[in-house]
């Protein structure tokens, strides 16, 4: 692989270029090393983001990046360009990888020693919850994020965490601009709902 030694989160995002990301998939499906460093390039400010929201580290995070990179080049063939599009595929692997980590215990006790956590205002909507422990805060988030569709909770972390505009999420999403506002409102409302019971003690996240 040619990732390493490239800086975490360093990418620009989705860009321009007139290869599409699918084409990209399609190369490192037969072992092209450019065509992962393109889609690292185009993908990896996005992901390190939602990473880092996540787990609140940037080291864990960094792990996690890599981590999805070489998830898409060993597993690019499973890809179904059927079941979205392939940001939204990447996205996925980061996300439960990120979950992944924060779930460990290595990983708790490392952020209990002192590391500097995200704020609650970093980490996701205003509307959050403040539990007075950073650490608990992520895990109802992650928690109730799980709970949405999965067109939902994609739109809340490309805004949240990956800081596109509505318009922006519409072309990665592939759909009209009403449509995500809906599914935004529709998500947002679903979330403090869960969050909510979790707080109120009628449910944790996931609960009924």
């Amino acid at each position: 692989m040619l990732l390493d030694g490239r800086g975490a989160g360093q990418g620009m995002g989705p860009s321009d270029s007139t290869v599409s990301d699918h084409a990209l998939l399609c190369g490192i499906q037969n072992r092209d090393e450019r065509a992962l460093a393109d889609l690292y390039d185009r993908y990896s400010r996005l992901l390190f983001t939602l990473a880092l929201r996540i787990v609140g580290d940037r080291a864990m995070a960094e792990e996690v990046l890599q981590d999805t990179f070489l998830r898409c080049w060993e597993a690019a063939a499973q890809y179904d360009v059927s079941r979205g599009r392939v940001a939204a595929w990447l996205m996925g692997v980061a996300r439960n990888r990120a979950i992944d980590l924060l779930r460990s215990g290595p990983h708790q006790a490392r952020l209990r020693e002192g590391r500097p956590l995200a704020t609650a205002d970093q980490l996701c909507d205003p509307m959050a919850p403040d539990l007075g422990d950073a650490l608990s805060l992520r895990q109802y988030v992650a928690a109730a994020l799980r709970e949405l569709p999965e067109a939902q909770r994609q739109a809340i972390e490309l805004a949240y965490y990956g800081g596109l505009t509505q318009s922006e999420i519409s072309r990665v999403q592939a759909e009209p601009i009403g449509t995500v506002k809906t599914r935004m409102r529709a998500a947002l409302d679903r979330l403090r709902r869960v969050l909510g019971r979790s707080i109120d003690g009628t449910g944790g996240p996931g609960g009924a």
